[in-house]
């Protein structure tokens, strides 16, 4: 992940999918969030561009375009954290950022959990990462405000 104002620096915009929704196993009804990420990096001699096209919306998410600065959250008593789940949970944004997007990982706590405490410091979206690579996306359930 990427802390503001160390490393490199991550620009995210979400999609919604031009497709229409899909059915999963369950019979539930999904959209596909396309992610792009501009990775500003020294080391690489310039912005790089990656694509995930494999993410999905959250079930009561708004299905709208999203762009910001993308923050994990600061270490914890010097311990890398990136669940979002700890009430110390803390995100370093830049000076006169207006929009950010905060990158979670998932497990330890529900998805409700990680997205308010992600809007209590004013993130303008969330996108939460698989716990384990070879998971398929799940579309998440959340009652989120």
């Amino acid at each position: 992940g990427a802390c503001a104002g160390r490393g490199p620096r991550r620009r995210p915009r979400l999609l919604p999918s031009p497709r229409p929704a899909r059915a999963e196993a369950g019979g539930q009804a999904y959209y596909t969030a396309l992610i792009n990420v501009t990775v500003l990096s020294p080391e690489r001699g310039g912005p790089t561009l990656l694509r995930i096209d494999r993410g999905r919306y959250g079930q009561d998410s708004p299905k709208v375009e999203v762009k910001g600065l993308l923050v994990a959250p600061v270490p914890i008593n010097g311990v890398a954290d990136r669940l979002g789940c700890d009430p110390r949970t803390r995100f370093q944004v830049p000076p006169n950022t207006k929009q950010w997007i905060a990158l979670l990982q998932r497990g330890n706590c529900t998805f409700r959990e990680k997205i308010l405490r992600a809007a209590s410091h004013n993130a303008t979206a969330v996108v939460i990462y698989n716990n384990i690579s070879s998971e398929e996306p799940v579309t998440m359930t959340h009652q989120g405000k």
